[in-house]
């Protein structure tokens, strides 16, 4: 690995946090990215930077090292944790193993206990590092073989539509798949490659590798699933375990997407369908993954999006021929512009050739136009609108092939253009109406990111992703401004006491509320309200 891993350094005193750092030497393979004086900062700097690595005390104000150790197991499973204490109890080590701390270090620290440890630590994270992302490994799971009976049965069914099911569904249930003991979701996720970088056979590779990771990252959290190769993409078929499920899978999910386009360099996009029941609802569960995937290729804010966000639920697309329509919106989400007016030229000569009547030519409009309406209608856009007449007159008005491949190449141009500006509009507006819900309920203590979340019916990955593209700031910083604004309004127009504004301001503890206050003014409550009177 070129970059050295990341160290978050969690003591509550600088001198030992000082004296610490200066035992991790350069060589070693690791860097102190971060410092923090307590958890709640700690907490902040690991959603910042993103470490692989948390040293953290385990007496410390606020929330102790133990307790912050399983904050972190909880939401970042893959960040390795080290206890530094002064205490030597055997309680505190039992707690650490059921935690998956890497080691208890005990103080005074010397350069060998942490050379040591570091020495180990980064061993095992360079295993890992290879295990995931080294293209030799990719080239090792390449030749793996799968279950092909059942992908092949999966296959089948979504292809044959109405005929054949019943067999494919029998074969599956005599290899053990069932969907009918409980709720599922689909989850379709397309690789996009650049070819500068990624050749045929290696690409091909590539997305073998990131179908089996996708599948041991389900594996790891205990869903049952099920996997397959499908219209150029990958899908999943998960079935529902546990409380909170789907927001839950959605961790996973954007795992998948954030570590793929960081360690390989190459964007892997997920729709995701509604919660759905036994093998009959499967094509139509596949059917809305596939049109959520559509929404999430023209997104700019995230890489995983859900059928029940797009809120398109109308009729399907039409086919022309068989894959002439998945041909052509597979060229309009990953293709150039050049791609596009390829796939419209070839169509338009396989039109040419069955259309010897008025009457296949009539047919052939109102599919084409029909499918680039639901792209538009996926991208919050009404085609009668960027065409700048009704279409169902247009298509009327259509007297030859020329005339209709012409308007569609002109129309598809401006779907693409617009698309990305209508999706950018769209999460602005929600989150406005989520900086709006914090600004009315900053005074309740428990206020959480769930919590608003829940109220705009979207997920926490992606709540938190409109904060950091829009505001450049995470969801507890900018909670955390809110409340420190309105406590500096208090300071100054109040006679309260200083406990009674923390309260009012949403701080449980008075403690905290003046460690955060100074942190962010630079003063104490009491020493800012003295510059103010």
């Amino acid at each position: 690995m070129a970059e050295p891993y990341r160290i978050i350094l969690v003591d509550d005193e600088d001198e030992v946090r000082g004296r610490i750092s200066s035992k991790i030497s350069a060589d070693s393979g690791f860097v102190v990215a971060g410092t923090a004086g307590n958890g709640y900062d700690a907490l902040e700097l690991i959603e910042k930077l993103s470490p692989q690595v948390v040293l953290t005390d385990i007496k410390m104000p606020y929330i102790d090292g133990i307790e912050l150790a399983g904050i972190i197991r909880r939401d970042y499973p893959t960040v390795r944790i080290g206890f530094i204490t002064g205490y030597d109890e055997f309680d505190y080590a039992r707690q650490a193993i059921k935690l998956g701390v890497r080691s208890y270090l005990t103080k005074p620290l010397t350069q060998e206990d942490i050379s040591a440890f570091l020495q180990r630590l980064k061993v095992e994270l360079d295993d890992e590092y290879r295990e995931n992302y080294n293209r030799e490994q990719i080239q090792k799971r390449y030749e793996q073989s799968v279950p092909l009976i059942v992908e092949n049965c999966f296959v089948s069914f979504l292809a044959s539509g109405a005929s054949g099911f019943k067999d494919d569904i029998e074969q599956l249930r005599e290899c053990g798949v069932t969907l009918d003991d409980a709720r599922y979701l689909v989850a379709f996720a397309l690789v996009e490659r650049n070819p500068e970088n990624w050749g045929i056979i290696e690409f091909e590779q590539l997305k073998l590798s990131v179908r089996e990771r996708l599948e041991a990252l389900l594996a790891l959290e205990g869903y049952e699933h099920y996997h397959f190769a499908f219209h150029e993409g990958l899908v999943f078929v998960v079935k529902e375990k546990g409380f909170d499920f789907e927001r839950q899978v959605d961790v996973v999910f954007n795992r998948m997407a954030r570590t793929t386009e960081h360690f390989l360099s190459v964007q892997v996009d997920i729709g995701v369908s509604d919660m759905h029941k036994d093998f009959r609802q499967l094509r139509d569960a596949w059917e809305e993954a596939g049109k959520a995937l559509s929404y999430s290729r023209f997104s700019t804010i995230s890489h995983v999006s859900y059928f029940r966000q797009v809120g398109q639920r109308g009729s399907r697309p039409v086919s022309f021929h068989e894959g002439d329509a998945a041909g052509l919106e597979h060229a309009l989400r990953y293709g150039s512009d050049e791609q596009v007016a390829a796939v419209l030229e070839t169509l338009k000569a396989e039109a040419a050739h069955d259309a010897t009547d008025a009457r296949n030519l009539n047919l052939y409009v109102i599919n084409l136009v029909s499918l680039l309406a639901s792209y538009a209608a996926a991208s919050g856009i009404d085609i009668n609108e960027l065409a700048e007449t009704d279409v169902i007159e247009l298509m009327t008005r259509i007297r030859s092939l020329d005339q209709l491949f012409s308007w569609a190449a002109s129309i598809a141009g401006k779907i693409r253009e617009r698309g990305l500006a209508s999706k950018a509009n769209n999460a602005q507006r929600m989150l406005e109406q989520a900086v709006n819900l914090i600004r009315k309920s900053y005074a309740d203590p428990e206020l959480t990111m769930d919590f608003i979340c829940d109220r705009l019916g979207i997920s926490a990955s992606y709540l938190g992703q409109l904060f950091k593209k829009y505001r450049d700031i995470t969801f507890v910083r900018f909670l955390t401004s809110v409340r420190i604004d309105k406590a500096r309004e208090l300071l100054s127009t109040t006679g309260d006491r200083i406990v009674e504004i923390a309260l009012q301001c949403g701080y449980k503890d008075v403690y905290y509320f003046s460690h955060s206050f100074k942190k962010i003014t630079g003063v104490s409550p009491k020493k800012y309200r003295e510059d103010n009177e």
